[in-house]
């Protein structure tokens, strides 16, 4: 992760936890189970996030002054310590958008010390800080809470890699980050200088005081791979948890739609839309983008072949005919010329499918569409942060639409989000969302649809969009690995995007070839005896008899369907986990 984006995540997580924990003393103590996590499986200890309703809570200032004159040898500037200079030392750090700070306390509910994490601005990097121990406590303890923060800091912001500094003459620390696996990095020689009061040891190339080392670890490459790898996996933080239960807790009567505009607002803002509506799935999305452009009995609508059913069931709803359309043979969407041959005049509209999260040719397909006066729907439920030329998937159609189902990129469990950027098409939608009633009344006119998102799940979807990010960016470096690990020598293809566009790779998914002699079904049934979760792609819809018509004969769709496979994509996925995935593949293959 680039260390823009990396300082980018830093800031929100200080902001939330500043602005919203901090936000009153109730709040913040209603939401600390959820706001803290154990330091261990064995809970030996918590580890809570510091906020500014802390500088009241009863003794953590003074605690704090103790610590702090208690190990002054540990810090490279020497001063009198005083509840003030803490209480201003403390109240700095809670300003800070680039600063993280945690309190420690023991399963006895104790206070023990505090442990953060701030941006270091000349390396560019994250890098742990305010380690420390006041009291006595359990073995292992200070082990297990770096321990979390590392894991926190790897899940959170995808760091690859952290530093700490510590001086040389602090031999315990040390040999205690050594034992950790931290290494030596760089070393700064110190001289100290007096100025009253204080003295600091400062950067001098012929200083004999102390040396400041920089010690860092790789959380990359280091992470144990776990006997058993699931196909997806989402990333859930403080910040989806507290939301969450301020909804429970306060998510009623006049602010029963509080987290509900606010998701729906800042989706738009993320996206690119003028307009977004949250509805219950991704799939009552498509079904009320139909309604809303007209789709009825008697009409076509053009489809890919390859997509999860729900696509075309979408057209069905309507009473319309889906008429399925091949795919591209690398980014296995929807094919631009094979749309133009199945245009008539029943057409109403064309899906595009951003199947997997890599982006269809919606800029073609769009034009294809204004040409014919048709309607351009894009079913992007696993394109969230997917661009074509820069402009978001599911924003270059008449309606777009997305997924938050329990294993995409961002989830609720599942609900969906559609946007436009037409009023008139916007007010059509939340009509017919409305059950048909018109506005402000409870006049019925025609017969409409519950497709609606509650704001309990709107809490939890508002968290996941305000860290979305880190975990776009994560999805794209695992895609990165694995094409790495499995190299160019084995007989499989991966799943491209096209020019201009920057895939998320929701899916990592592979293709085997034509010719080779393997079996889609040999290698998954290979990859799960060997602990390896996956699962085929979709199938070819014309396979499916149920839709009563005859179905042309597609073969990259058909291909596809039969011999494609999705790997383990799951956020919190690993690089020695990815590589350990590709050498089975290659080894299968071999």
């Amino acid at each position: 992760m680039s260390g823009a984006s990396n300082l980018d995540s830093l800031r929100a997580e200080a902001d939330f936890f500043n602005k919203f924990l901090g936000s009153s003393q109730s709040l913040a103590q209603a939401l600390e189970p959820s706001g803290s996590r154990p330091a261990s499986r064995e809970t030996i200890g918590w580890i809570t996030p510091v906020t500014r309703v802390d500088l009241w809570k009863d003794g953590l200032i003074s605690d704090f002054s103790k610590w702090r004159g208690q190990h002054q040898y540990a810090y490279p500037t020497r001063f009198k310590v005083s509840e003030e200079g803490t209480k201003g030392w403390l109240d700095s750090v809670l300003s800070s958008t680039s600063r993280l700070l945690f309190t420690l306390t023991d399963s006895d509910n104790k206070r023990v010390g505090h442990i953060g994490l701030s941006w270091n601005f000349e390396t560019d990097q994250l890098e742990v800080d305010s380690v420390l121990r006041g009291e006595k406590v359990k073995s292992g303890f200070m082990t297990k809470a770096m321990e979390w923060l590392e894991d926190y800091s790897y899940k959170e912001f995808n760091t690859q890699s952290l530093c700490l500094r510590v001086l040389e003459s602090n031999s315990r620390a040390v040999s205690f980050y050594e034992r950790l696996g931290y290494e030596v990095d760089s070393v700064l020689c110190l001289a100290s200088v007096s100025e009253g009061e204080f003295t600091s040891l400062v950067g001098d190339e012929s200083g004999t005081a102390d040396k400041f080392l920089t010690m860092k670890k790789d959380l990359e490459n280091t992470r144990i791979p776990p006997d058993e790898v699931l196909t997806a996996g989402p990333s859930i933080g403080f910040r989806e948890m507290a939301y969450v239960s301020d909804a429970v807790l306060h998510g009623w009567n006049s602010r029963h739609s509080t987290y509900l505009s606010s998701f729906q607002g800042q989706f738009s803002e993320f996206i690119g839309s003028t307009f977004s509506l949250a509805t219950s799935s991704c799939t009552g999305a498509l079904h009320l983008a139909l309604a809303a452009v007209g789709s009825i009995s008697g009409d076509e609508v053009i489809v890919p072949a390859v997509t999860w059913v729900a696509t075309a069931s979408a057209v069905r709803y309507t009473g319309a005919t889906p008429i399925f359309a091949d795919v591209n043979k690398t980014s296995w969407t929807l094919d631009p010329d094979a749309v133009r041959r199945l245009i008539t005049p029943k057409t109403k509209a064309i899906v595009a499918v951003h199947l997997y999260g890599f982006v269809a040719d919606v800029s073609a397909l769009r034009k294809l569409a204004d040409e014919f006066g048709i309607f351009l729907i894009e079913d992007a439920a696993p394109a969230i942060g997917a661009t074509l030329n820069g402009r978001a998937a599911g924003t270059f159609g008449h309606f777009g639409c997305y997924s938050f189902q329990g294993a995409k990129l961002l989830v609720t469990g599942e609900d969906g989000m559609l946007v436009t950027d037409s009023s008139e098409l916007f007010n059509r939608a939340v009509k017919l969302q409305e059950h048909g009633r018109r506005p402000g009344t409870f006049w019925i006119d025609e017969v409409g649809y519950k497709y609606k998102m509650s704001n309990l799940t709107a809490a939890l979807g508002l968290g996941q969009l305000e860290r979305a990010g880190s975990q776009i960016e994560k999805k794209r470096r695992i895609y990165d690995w694995y094409r790495s690990s499995v190299g160019t020598d084995a007989p499989v293809s991966f799943q491209e995007g096209l020019s201009g566009t920057i895939g998320i790779a929701w899916m990592t998914s592979i293709l085997i070839d034509e010719g080779s002699g393997f079996k889609r079904d040999g290698l998954m049934a290979f990859l799960k005896q060997n602990g390896v979760d996956s699962r085929p792609t979709f199938p070819s819809l014309v396979d499916f008899e149920f839709w009563g018509t005859d179905q042309p004969e597609l073969p990259v769709s058909r291909h596809v369907g039969a011999s494609g496979i999705n790997l383990p994509s799951g956020v919190g996925l690993s690089r020695p986990t990815v590589n350990r995935i590709g050498e089975l593949v290659k080894k299968f293959t071999s």
